[in-house]
């Protein structure tokens, strides 16, 4: 029996399968910056707790943060405290193959406290999340077994930077500026696998 161009896309999806004949997905970028005002531990086995100052109109939190993202064959794009207050989750396509960069940076009192300027390979079809946070480690990852070289502990995790945060404008000892690199398929499973 000869296979039509049909069965056979039925035949994959079937078998969990990638449909062939489908058109090729964006990969996309999204920037997510915590803003809640949660309570942590400071560290591991501590009885401690902090609370996150990150708020976007607070100048001890993220009045004066500013994101930048750029690279090969894209625009680049700038966002601050206003353009990220209110829950706005900047989202938009970013290309298969090159690279991207991201500079996040603090500022206060008219200087930079603390930066992240790092650069990544690209892929097709991928779904990429940014995670910036201002913390004593990045609270989706948990506490790191060594916040100096850090290292991805979650799935889907691609890659953590981390710049200490300048000690006259830390809010506790050891509040950095963490951006977190996530990168996911959109055929693989998230949540329940």
């Amino acid at each position: 029996m000869r296979m039509t161009p049909a069965v056979a896309s039925l035949a994959f999806l079937a078998a969990g399968c990638v449909n062939p004949f489908a058109p090729a997905r964006d990969s996309m970028l999204e920037l997510v910056v915590a803003s809640d005002p949660v309570l942590v531990q400071l560290s591991s086995g501590d009885t401690a707790r902090v609370r996150l100052v990150n708020g976007f109109d607070d100048p001890k939190g993220f009045a004066g943060l500013e994101v930048i993202i750029s690279g090969e064959n894209m625009p680049t794009r700038t966002y601050g405290a206003p353009d990220l207050a209110g829950g706005a989750v900047p989202r938009f396509k970013v290309p298969d193959t090159g690279y991207a960069t991201v500079t996040a940076r603090i500022i206060q009192g008219g200087r930079v406290v603390a930066e992240v300027s790092e650069r990544w390979g690209l892929g097709p079809e991928l779904h990429w999340d940014l995670n910036v946070e201002r913390a004593p480690y990045p609270v989706n990852e948990g506490f790191l077994p060594d916040p100096e070289n850090p290292e991805c502990q979650w799935f889907w995790c691609a890659s953590i930077w981390r710049s200490p945060i300048a000690a006259v404008a830390a809010n506790y000892e050891g509040e950095s500026l963490w951006v977190t690199l996530y990168r996911h398929d959109p055929d693989e499973c998230l949540d329940n696998c």
